[in-house]
Formats: C-alpha cells, structure tokens, sequence
C-alpha cells in the first residue's frame, strides 16, 4: 500500500500533491468570478435566497483572495527552484562544475537536486582522475621520446665510431646528445693525459670555455663533491670510461635545479654513452697505432712517412761506416690547395698515383720512393752524391710537367718543385736531410715553382 502511494505521489512531500494544491487555490478565483456574475446579472434575488448579506459576500471574496494568493506563493515555491536548479544545469553544461546546486527541499525536487549535485562530484573527481592519468600520460610520453632520442643518437655514436671518423668531432657529437637528452644540462668529457696523468675537459656543452679550459684535476678530485664545487654545480653524476679495465677519463653531467636528484634509468643511460666513449678512444687508439706500425700510403701505395724516416735514418748509419753517400729528394706539389679543389676526388687520387708511378719509373730497385704527406712525395738515394742526384730530380721534374703538366686544366698546370740534400754534407741525421731538403723546396717555390734546388 505504501509503494503504491509513493507511485501515485499522493504524499505531502510529493511535487505532485503540491501541484494539485496550487492548481485548485488558483482556479478558486475564475470560480468566484463566475459565480459573483451569475447572483449579479442572472440571479439578482438569489442572495435573497441564500440568506447572504452584501457583508458576507465580500468577507467570501476576501477569503477567496487570500486563498488564491497562497496559491501562487505555493507555485512560486514549486517553480523557483526548478528555474534555479536549471540555471545550475546549464553552467554545469559549459564545464563549470565547481559549484553545488543549493536547494534544500524534501520533495522531488529536493531529490533531483541531490543526484544532480553527486552527479556532478564524480565528474569533477573523474575529470581530477582524468587529469592525473593525463600528467602520467604526458610524463611516460617524454620518457619515451628521451628512450628514443637516446637509441637513435647511440645508433648514429656507432655509425660515427664504425667509420673511423675524427674523435673531435665524435666526442662533441656524444656531449651534444647527452646534453639533450638530460634537458640542456651541463655535460663535460675529461680524458686522462697519459703525461701527466691530469684530467682535462676535451668536449663541453653549457659550460663556459673559460672554466673548461682552465678545468685540470687529479684521480682523486674526481668524486661528486669536488667536481660540484670545481665546476660549480649542484648537483652532478660523473661515469667512469673505461675499457678492458683502463680508465680513460670522465663523463660528467650536472644542473643547478633545485631538489633534483637523478633517476637510476638516467645514470644507466649515461653508463651506455660512457661505454661508447670509450669504444670511440680505443678504436681512435687502434687506428692510430696500425698507421704507426703501417709503412705504405693507402691511396699510392708508396711507403708512408714513418718508413721513409726510419728508412733514411738506417741508409745514412750505412754510409757513414762505408764512407759514401746518400742523397735525399723532396718533391713538393706546387699550388696544391688549387690542385685539391680541382676536380674529383677519383681524379685526384689518380694523378697522386701517376705521380708516383713516375718517381718509381725514374729510380732503381735499391732507391725507395715514398710519400710523406697530401703534397709531398719524398726519394732515397744510395750510393748517390748531391750532383747525381740532382740529376735523377730534374729528370722527375721534366717527366711529371710533360705527362702530367696539362693534366688539371690548360691554364693551371701540375708541377713539383724538389729541394736536393746529402749526407754528410747537409747532415748526419734523417731529420737534418729532411730539414734541408724542405727547406731548398720552399726556395725553389719562393722562385717561380717548377724548378730543381740544390
């Protein structure tokens, strides 16, 4: 019985009695209306009837009055807070949520009012939930794209190391991407001097050039606290490079962020950039000492500078416990920035080789031809004095401007000027021949270029 009365809203908290209430206090007045114009007009003498006074009817109308304007207060009652509730409807409808609708009725709308309100909680506490799952979001995004850039700047650090590029320029590219990587932070590569055994700052980034250059420290400067101090940082994370258990040097990162302090995957991440650094050094190294220990020239295939001096040198010790002569050419390439700039790479690398396909055709099987460097090719000769010499160097000079004079183009011509020197009259050391020999080249292209200096 009671569920059915709660269906028929019949009970006086219900919207739907006090509709009811309003409608039949509001109509009591047409009612009065219409009943007043039938005892005037159409029943004059019904009052008569009834026995009322003109005093009673007023005191009927009066009441009716009073009834009728209770009747719109119970409206307004009913309706103000629907309108209100409304209002509040459409303001959360454009996303201002922050407020609650304040109607404290015990009726339907009352009712309304609350499941709006705990409506409207949970969508601000879903939008709060939103919020943070999009800050997460936001965060594992760049924690991504950090993964990324890392890969993709390991993966080029091994392209660079794998094609035996200038360490300079490896280094400074390794430094570049840790600096990005860690947001701009200061980053600084110091390497042991095997001298001194001092660490020196040799690539930078965010760090002034002053402070960098002047930066020399000990083994043991190298802890956090005391580079943080040096360097002037707060905070701050250094990874040994290190390779096959040498040390190498230092990879250093640090910020003045306040309350900073760096995560686990970031130190992991620069122990990968420190062990490219040290890939990128020993294969530095390597390279280095297989040209040391490599005696020919890669493009001509003449013996390198390395052999030719030790070559040199051994030739003269000769001579001088036989008592005979070794003579000494210097063959420099005249206006070889022009030449460089001319042409292809394969053209040039094939005029070098003519080159020395020329000197070998104008000497014997116990001279030994060489070259030195990009413009300068070098010839031993034993058992040769400075005149005879001289000789074999005008007979190089004539050969290479008639086979490869025109070779550039017709108006810039491919000559070699040669500087003649011998023991033991220019000296007793392959460095002192050496010395001389370059030196008359250098006369001979203070000359005119072209031309043989004895």
């Amino acid at each position: 019985m009671i569920n059915l009365l709660k269906d028929m809203s019949m009970f006086p908290k219900g919207l739907r009695y006090k509709t009811m209430i309003a409608f039949s206090l509001m109509s009591l007045i047409p009612i009065l209306v219409c009943a007043w114009l039938v005892i005037t007009y159409i029943f004059p003498n019904i009052n008569l009837f009834f026995g009322l006074s003109l005093g009673n009817i007023s005191f009927i109308l009066f009441i009716s009055i009073v009834i009728s304007i209770l009747g719109l207060y119970v409206t307004k009652e009913m309706i103000d807070p629907v309108i209100k509730m409304a209002e509040e409807a459409k303001k959360a409808a454009t996303g201002d949520i922050t407020k609650c609708i304040d109607i404290n009725r015990e009726d339907e709308v009352g009712s309304l009012s609350k499941s709006l309100n705990i409506m409207t909680r949970k969508i601000k506490e879903n939008m709060e939930e939103l919020r943070a799952y999009g800050e997460k979001t936001k965060l594992i995004n760049l924690e991504i794209n950090k993964k990324v850039l890392a890969l993709s700047g390991l993966l080029h650090i091994g392209n660079l190391i794998s094609s035996s590029k200038e360490l300079n320029n490896t280094l400074s590219f390794i430094i570049q991407k840790v600096s990005d990587i860690e947001n701009n932070s200061t980053t600084l590569l110091m390497l042991m001097d095997e001298e001194s055994k001092e660490y020196t700052v040799v690539s930078s980034c965010n760090l002034e050039e002053i402070k960098a250059s002047g930066l020399k420290l000990k083994q043991y400067e190298l802890s956090p606290d005391i580079l943080a101090k040096k360097i002037g940082l707060k905070n701050i994370v250094g990874m040994p490079v290190t390779f096959a258990g040498k040390s190498y040097g230092m990879l250093i990162v640090g910020n003045n962020e306040k309350d900073f302090i760096f995560a686990d995957d970031e130190k992991e991440l620069l122990k990968l950039f420190a062990k490219q650094i040290s890939i990128a050094v020993e294969n530095d190294t390597l390279i280095k000492r297989s040209k040391e220990l490599s005696i020919t020239d890669e493009v001509t295939g003449l013996h390198n500078y390395n052999y030719m001096k030790t070559r040199l040198g051994e030739e003269i010790r000769r001579a001088i416990v036989y008592q005979r002569p070794c003579g000494y050419l210097l063959i420099d390439i005249d206006d070889f920035k022009n030449f460089y700039t001319t042409g292809s790479e394969a053209r040039r690398d094939a005029l070098l080789k003519e080159t020395g396909v020329i000197l070998k055709s104008s000497v014997t099987e116990i001279d030994k031809v060489g070259r030195l460097s990009d413009d300068r090719f070098a010839v031993i000769l034993p058992e040769r004095n400075k005149r005879q010499s001289a000789n074999v160097a005008e007979e190089i000079r004539k050969k290479i401007e008639d086979r490869l004079g025109k070779s550039i183009s017709p108006d810039k011509k491919f000559t070699v000027s040669i500087g003649v020197s011998e023991n033991p009259i220019d000296g007793s050391t392959a460095d002192e021949l050496m010395e001389k020999a370059e030196r008359l080249a250098r006369n001979a292209k203070s000359l005119g270029k072209n031309r043989v200096i004895v």
